[in-house]
């Protein structure tokens, strides 16, 4: 064999190890330093050398050819290879053909001198056609490395043993033969069995005398199967029916299970969902720290019972990334920490992740921007975060920022325009240069609500208009505010004009506004929705929109103001206005500060708030109670706090 290229083989019983062990060298950072390309193929019992070359043509270009005939793909790999110093790994070989075996070596051999074949096999056979270094094969753990795999999977982490299950549970481990397949397994069947009689009968099963090799892995696997509840053996047997090493897709295997009947009812549950709970029970005993899904810490207060590829972790600390490499939701709510680390880049996989409620943390690493898959980032009332990343417009992926009550962002990140799958942003931070202004919201398709502030530093009603709130009919919730200094009164209000929302909104806010009047669609057609109004610290205005036009209108609150009646227009029957009934849904009227109030409404006439239950009114100097007796009815009386 050419110095340019080697191949070594692991001789392993089924269950010793065999793929784990080849996997922890594949992704070990010196080997991944050395070697380029890396390549991973599960061969298992079809060794076609057409489907190998095309597999792993695959694996470096990520995409199909054209041609389906051998040749072209000898030709396409050799290319691929030639002069690289490779690393290939032919993991579950069973082939005992040489003929098939040299046929692929032969194509192999372009490689750089140090390129290498790496090869996994139960059988010694495999190893003497492919093999050219000495083989290594893997022995039995010994009963206290399996002992502590076994409880592992048993117990959950800081969980008391009581001695009675410990004393059975070595009996048990003894009994898996050193094969450590065998004691995760049985861990995992006894997870959550805490009756001692469920542990003996698993200890005394006659399935553990039927005649087996002494490093067979099928008792333990037979003992799993038979504790199933009899619906999920159907269900899993199934499963034997698609080649090994094939990806199954959930949805795909749910359906076929539906198909065959194998899914019962459950309470009220839709056969997909009873489908989503089988697979997730049949995933439960399988699960390890290399592909766990879902991490939670104990303090999380939303976290449900552990299910699927998930765990529990009894606190936050930054070795906790590093071993859980393949994370798609990380739950570290209210953890106290006070920053993360920068191998949270590493997490490529994630898509849900949750830092809420962490007070001490200020910042977040740049190496977060490297996860190309994330969906959610929930920073809601980390309260002492100032900033995000510069990059953060580079999550691709990103749907859902959420950043309600994060009371010191000075800033957004630049660009978050480009971010075209977010649908929830919950704050805005209006910046003064170009990429942070609030034109960054007109591409953005939003959900739900988002509070915008700086609107000061907007700075015309052209830069306004940019923000194309008209067209965001899903946004419900929109709240806005400025702050000091401010400019001329009369281009506050040009900018307010320009924010025009859509009428679909639901609730609006406005803050510190400084313009002499509210904008001119504040009226019944584009407020034609509007449950909740707040209008605070508007001193400027010297009168306040028709809120009484409002058909929808249920809560009214207004603080810190200077306006003489909440309502002054005085509307005629013919001013197109369906109705003389005035506030004819508010329910809760909230006034606060008002120094010059003399009356909730300057023209009394017709009917007046119809339904209001809760009135409340602090710092009004000037309002007399009997202003406000003369538009109530009798039965309104004792809602006057």
């Amino acid at each position: 064999m050419p110095k340019s290229f080697q191949s070594s083989q692991y001789l392993v019983w089924g269950g010793l190890g065999k793929t784990t062990l080849a996997q922890m060298v594949f992704n070990d950072q010196r080997v991944a330093e050395h070697f380029h390309p890396k390549l991973w193929i599960c061969v298992s019992d079809d060794f076609d050398e057409k489907r190998l070359i095309k597999t792993i043509i695959g694996n470096i270009e990520r995409s199909s050819l054209d041609v389906e005939d051998l040749a072209s793909f000898q030709k396409k790999l050799q290319e691929l290879l030639n002069g690289k110093r490779y690393l290939l790994v032919l993991d579950d070989v069973w082939n005992e053909d040489q003929d098939k075996w040299d046929n692929l070596r032969a194509v192999l051999k372009v490689g750089a001198s140090g390129a290498s074949v790496l090869t996994t096999t139960r059988l010694e056979k495999v190893g003497s056609i492919m093999g050219t270094l000495q083989p290594y094969e893997l022995s039995n753990l010994s009963q206290e490395d399996c002992w502590l795999l076994f409880i592992q999977r048993a117990f959950r982490h800081q969980e008391e043993i009581s001695p009675n299950f410990v004393a059975i549970g070595k009996e048990i481990v003894k009994k898996s033969g050193g094969v450590p397949l065998a004691a995760k397994t049985l861990g995992g069947l006894l997870r959550f069995k805490r009756e001692k009689r469920e542990w003996e009968h698993v200890r005394e099963s006659e399935i553990w005398n039927l005649p087996q090799d002494e490093r067979s892995i099928m008792p333990a696997l037979r003992l799993s199967y038979h504790h199933l509840p009899l619906d999920l053996r159907q269900c899993f047997a199934y499963c034997a029916v698609f080649p090994k090493d094939t990806k199954m897709g959930k949805k795909k295997v749910i359906s076929l299970w539906m198909a065959h009947g194998f899914l019962l009812s459950r309470r009220n549950l839709e056969l997909e969902d009873v489908g989503n709970e089988v697979w997730n029970e049949l995933c439960l005993s399988n699960t390890s720290s290399s592909n766990i899904r879902e991490i939670n810490v104990e303090s999380y207060p939303h976290m449900m019972m552990a299910i699927g590829f998930s765990d529990v972790v009894s606190s936050y600390s930054p070795s906790l990334l590093q071993k859980f490499v393949s994370l798609r939701v990380l739950n570290l709510g209210y953890s106290k920490f006070e920053e993360l680390p920068t191998s949270i880049g590493d997490l490529v996989h994630l898509r849900y992740m949750d830092l809420s409620n962490n007070i001490e943390i200020r910042s977040l690493p740049k190496q977060l921007c490297k996860l190309q898959n994330l969906q959610t980032l929930d920073l809601q009332y980390c309260t002492r975060i100032c900033c995000l990343p510069k990059e953060t417009s580079k999550l691709g992926s990103l749907q859902n920022i959420l950043l309600d009550g994060c009371l010191s962002l000075t800033c957004m990140p630049p660009r978050i325009g480009s971010l075209t799958c977010l649908k929830t942003l919950g704050q805005f931070v209006v910046g003064r240069n170009k990429g942070y202004q609030l034109g960054e919201l007109g591409s953005l398709n939003l959900y739900g609500s988002i509070s915008t502030s700086h609107l000061e530093r907007v700075k015309n009603d052209k830069d306004a208009k940019e923000a194309n709130l008209s067209a965001k009919g899903n946004l419900h919730s929109l709240s806005m505010s400025w702050n000091y200094p401010h400019r001329y009164e009369s281009e506050e209000v040009k900018v307010l004009e320009a924010l025009k929302p859509h009428s679909n909104l639901t609730s609006l806010k406005f803050y510190g506004f400084r313009g002499f009047r509210l904008p001119n669609w504040m009226n019944h057609s584009v407020l034609k929705n509007i449950v909740s109004i707040v209008i605070s610290d508007c001193r400027n205005c010297s009168c306040l929109p028709p809120f009484g036009d409002l058909p929808c209108l249920e809560s009214l609150e207004l603080q810190h103001g200077s306006v003489e009646y909440v309502e002054e227009v005085d509307i005629d029957v013919d001013s197109g206005f369906p109705t003389r009934i005035r506030f004819p849904s508010l329910r809760k009227l909230v006034i606060w500060d008002y120094g010059n109030l003399k009356g909730l409404v300057k023209k009394e006439g017709g009917e007046q708030f119809p339904v209001l239950e809760e009135m409340e009114i602090c710092y009004c100097p000037i309002l007399t109670l009997s202003s406000i007796l003369g538009l109530l009815l009798p039965s309104q009386l004792a809602i006057i706090k």
